[in-house]
């Protein structure tokens, strides 16, 4: 029996996938830009300050509490979006706008939809371990647990 996590969502597409968490707030851009710099083939996480710190985030589930923002969080996760390098949604307690306008921008502009849920306490999602598959639902804003 799964078991449903109800949320908002905050970008389109629904995708299945293995959850990485982490229980500190997460900079993408202090992530993910150095992946983009070098043209890597695999999003590890290059923040030196970061749990996840050197962990490979491709193709995961990236699950943490709020996102730590700057100006330019949108265009850093639409370029991991576009290059399929990044993680394949991203779920959250507490997201943000200029988190979900990289999503929004690469539905929009490339045609490629990256699912974003938040509302879902946190203490609800720190339960799921690292490695479960899970299903994200950004259309209808849930996540459903195997």
């Amino acid at each position: 029996m799964s078991k449903k996590l109800v949320g908002r969502g905050l970008s389109n597409g629904i995708v299945e996938g293995e959850v990485i968490i982490t229980k500190q707030p997460f900079s993408i851009s202090a992530a993910f830009i150095m992946p983009l710099v070098t043209n890597s083939k695999k999003c590890k996480v290059a923040d030196r300050t970061h749990e996840l710190f050197k962990k490979d985030v491709t193709n995961k589930v990236l699950i943490f509490p709020y996102p730590i923002g700057t100006t330019t969080l949108g265009f850093v996760l639409m370029e991991t979006i576009i290059r399929k390098m990044g993680p394949k949604a991203i779920v959250c307690e507490q997201g943000e706008p200029l988190m979900s306008s990289g999503a929004i921008a690469a539905e929009i502009f490339y045609n490629i939809k990256f699912p974003i849920v938040d509302h879902i306490e946190f203490s609800e999602l720190e339960k799921i371990p690292s490695g479960t598959f899970i299903k994200v639902n950004g259309d209808e804003g849930y996540i459903e647990i195997p």
